[in-house]
């Protein structure tokens, strides 16, 4: 039995390396160039997410300390917290949706669990989300 020779070789050529290397780059540049991916609606819940937060770890602390605690959110500064305590920073691109925008807004947290109640809005772009208080039970709730 005879064997026959194969006069070609297998595998690729320089030329179609470096075309696929070239492919790849562009394809990369492109993801690169679109920058991070992000989502209003994400961001706008999450900001959403951590003032409610916060909130209830005031209107907690209110009442394990037998005391009424203030919490304060200042539109023109945009941030949150506890009056003398920490501030938290509003996310880059969501704003509060007040009627007066240099007026501090605040809710006192009792020490009954009760509150002086308020709902707070923020927005981006387009998307509102109300961060409600309850002034009888103090309870901290998000609304869409």
């Amino acid at each position: 039995m005879q064997r026959r020779r194969r006069t070609g070789q297998s595998g690729f050529t320089l030329i179609e390396m470096i075309v696929v290397v070239a492919v790849l780059a562009l394809a990369a540049t492109l993801v690169l160039a679109r920058g991070p991916m992000r989502s209003e609606t994400v961001d706008l819940r999450a900001a959403a997410r951590g003032l409610a937060v916060e909130m209830r770890v005031a209107r907690a602390q209110a009442i394990g300390e037998d005391r009424v605690l203030v919490f304060l959110l200042d539109p023109a500064h945009r941030n949150y917290g506890i009056e003398k305590g920490r501030r938290h920073e509003l996310p880059r691109g969501i704003v509060v949706v007040a009627d007066n925008p240099d007026a501090v807004e605040t809710i006192r947290f009792r020490p009954d669990g009760s509150s002086s109640g308020g709902v707070w809005v923020l927005g981006e772009g387009d998307r509102r989300i109300a961060i409600e208080t309850d002034w009888l039970t103090g309870a901290v709730s998000i609304r869409e």
